[in-house]
């Protein structure tokens, strides 16, 4: 039987795949968020979808597919995105076994071949370390990918920058890397066949401007139907260059063309396509100063070989990294761009094809660490369609990956209806409720306000809010995507009654942050998660601090509440520490000192779930309590902190 094919029915792909894939990566979406939290990036390097010009995902088969890190095994292997989940699988294909290696991946439908360019990353080029190409075979029966024999092969023996594939009408691989100050190609052999494990020696193109900075890249694209294209920034003469090559003639015969040239115009991000009629599209960053000054262009090549320039974003909007994605069938481009430039929020803007103008300003946040920390958004080679949707896939700076599933339609489509439901409804404070979307029309985005006082309360499609207080309370839901938003208000739709006796008192954190000792310097007083975390080399813990009143009575029981937004198999152990700090100045270098006895640990943690930790022998009456949550696993744990909507309580009861 085959399995479904559209990315809509999910849930029955997933099902009849199970046997043969592991249990998908749990998606996350801590308040604050947009687009979803994935696995571990820890031992892949820095920066795993980095590297401006590759391609980290494919599109085959109606599935979503990435090129991933799996912490576990300590190598990269396939993954697919389960959309309704909005988790990615497992599938246990392995593709490079080296950390700190970057891939660009190339799926070939014609061929029915995967292709997976990986080379270990360094912006300063040397020997003795082989860029290896991987290739497999898709079975479209089984939905399995499987090595081909013979594979990996070397294409150089370079760690590079950027490493780009392009397959051109003939077969022929092609490939482009700048080393030693210079732009290089490579192609396999054909002769006449073509034959994807034998690779010829590395050139030098015969044109004008391959002589190039350290910090300048190449990209790759077929197009035309018959022409590869490497496009070149070359910051010594304040140019990209275009150079084309006919898949007909000899390997190393190129004519240049000189797509944008100005002063400080160049800069070493490219991102290429090329759509149907042979227009060739390309995101450039320049290197302009100026808050005015264009930062971000899109260069378009006519079928006719002339290049024009358009803007997509200035140097005050601080954009970075941009990647361009083509959707022929509703005659969109989008642009997707990282702000600000030392990481933060992918943003993305959209113009139609047949009129190519961008708005102003920073254009609409589609994914977003709530740390703040999202940076190198990639996609995917191919030109996409309202039925495909758009896939990104970034990392963050804490060390995990996260992805958006986007609705494409150019503003033509519906947007989507907004339903929720929730458990429980009603019950005696502090209350805790799940929320589960049930929106239809394909949401992208998600906005809760769980009070319905006008403030979002989380931006995750399916969240959990605690209701400290008695009272009715009406809960707003607000769903968009490309065409458009809509809301819907559940009127008095969550009772939460007193706890009864008044014994008990919530106390919420007056001050927390984390430190870490590989950023000893660093304060997160503002950041709306703590952490706990451990490793060989590393050390990241938390500290909280709560101010008791008067107790009724000598108390008899106090918790310490945390809110898990990220699972782990060891949550921390909990300690004292001393009170003399304040979030706004702890970082590791100033952190108090922390008693030697372990109050509690927090064991195995579960996204979405309260943890409690007995603090009672500790917390006696009035005062002031500081701890510290100390990390004690290589899996990171993350806490809502008391900038989030889930803060951290402490629980006294006396009597």
């Amino acid at each position: 039987m085959r399995l479904a094919k559209a990315w809509l029915l999910p849930l029955l792909a997933a099902a009849l795949l199970g046997l043969a894939l592991s249990q998908p990566e749990a998606a996350r979406a801590a308040p604050g968020d947009i687009g979803y939290q994935g696995p571990s990036t820890v031992g892949a390097g820095s920066a795993p979808t980095g590297s401006k010009p590759e391609s980290k995902v494919w599109q085959n088969d109606g599935y979503w597919w990435a090129s991933m890190w799996h912490a576990a095994s300590g190598d990269f292997h396939i993954f697919r995105l389960d959309p309704a989940a909005q988790a990615w699988v497992d599938t246990g294909v392995a593709l490079d076994e080296r950390g700190s290696t970057r891939a660009d991946t190339l799926w070939d439908a014609g061929s029915g071949k995967l292709y997976v360019a990986s080379h270990v990353f360094s912006e300063s080029p040397a020997t003795g370390y082989p860029s290896r190409l991987y290739r497999f075979s898709y079975n479209a029966t089984t939905n399995v990918y499987t090595r081909d024999p013979g594979f990996p092969v070397s294409i150089n023996n370079f760690r590079l920058e950027t490493l780009v594939l392009a397959k051109d009408s003939s077969g022929q691989l092609w490939a482009t890397w700048v080393q030693g100050g210079k732009l290089w190609l490579n192609s396999t052999v054909c002769n006449p066949a073509c034959t994807d494990t034998a690779w010829g020696i590395p050139f030098v193109p015969s044109v004008t401007g391959t002589s190039v900075t350290s910090d300048d890249i190449s990209s790759l694209i077929a197009f035309g139907g018959g022409k590869i294209g490497v496009l070149w920034s070359n910051q010594n003469a304040d140019a990209d260059y275009f150079a084309v090559h006919s898949d007909s003639a000899a390997d190393t015969s190129w004519s240049v063309e000189t797509a944008l040239q100005g002063p400080d115009l160049a800069d070493d991000h490219l991102n290429l396509k090329a759509d149907a009629s042979g227009r060739v599209y390309a995101a450039v960053k320049t290197s302009k100063s100026l808050s005015t000054d264009p930062l971000v262009l899109l260069l378009v090549r006519s079928t006719a070989g002339t290049w024009s320039s358009h803007v997509v974003g200035r140097k005050s909007d601080k954009h970075t990294r941009p990647i361009v994605a083509l959707d022929e069938t509703s005659g969109r481009i989008h642009v997707f761009a990282t702000s600000p430039e030392s990481a933060g929020v992918i943003y993305q803007k959209s113009s139609s094809t047949s009129s190519i103008s961008f708005p102003s300003g920073l254009g609409t946040a589609v994914l977003k660490d709530a740390d703040g920390k999202v940076n190198n958004v990639s996609s995917t080679k191919q030109n996409v369609t309202p039925s495909t949707g758009l896939l990104l896939l970034a990392s963050s700076s804490t060390s995990v990956y996260f992805h958006q599933l986007l609705a494409l339609g150019g503003g033509g489509g519906t947007a989507p209806t907004p339903a929720f439901s929730a458990t429980p409804t009603s019950g005696t404070a502090p209350l805790n409720v799940s929320f589960t979307d049930q929106s239809t029309g394909a949401p992208t985005s998600w906005a809760w306000d769980f009070q319905n006082d006008g403030i979002t309360d989380s931006n995750a499609q399916h969240p959990s809010f605690q209701y400290a207080a008695a009272g009715t309370y009406s809960v707003k839901l607000t769903v968009g995507n490309g065409s458009g938003s809509n809301s819907l208000t559940k009127t008095g739709y969550i009772t939460v009654s007193s706890g009864g006796g008044g014994s008990s008192v919530i106390y919420t954190s007056t001050d927390d942050a984390y430190v870490r000792s590989n950023a000893p310097d660093e304060n997160t007083g503002t950041a709306p998660t703590l952490r706990a975390y451990k490793s060989s080399t590393a050390q990241t813990d938390s500290f909280l601090k709560f101010s008791v009143g008067t107790t009724a009575g000598s108390v008899t029981s106090a918790k310490l509440r945390l809110f898990v937004t990220n699972a782990s198999p060891n949550g921390g152990a909990l300690f004292t520490a001393g009170s003399t700090w304040s979030q706004s100045t702890l970082t590791w270098n100033t952190r108090p000192t922390i008693g030697t006895t372990t109050i509690a640990n927090a064991g195995s943690v579960g996204i979405g779930t309260w943890i409690e930790l007995d603090v009672t022998a500790v917390v006696t009456g009035q005062g002031t309590y500081s701890f510290v949550l100390r990390g004690a696993s290589g899996d990171v744990a993350y806490y809502d902190s008391r900038e989030a909507t889930n803060k951290p309580q402490l629980v006294v009861t006396s009597g």
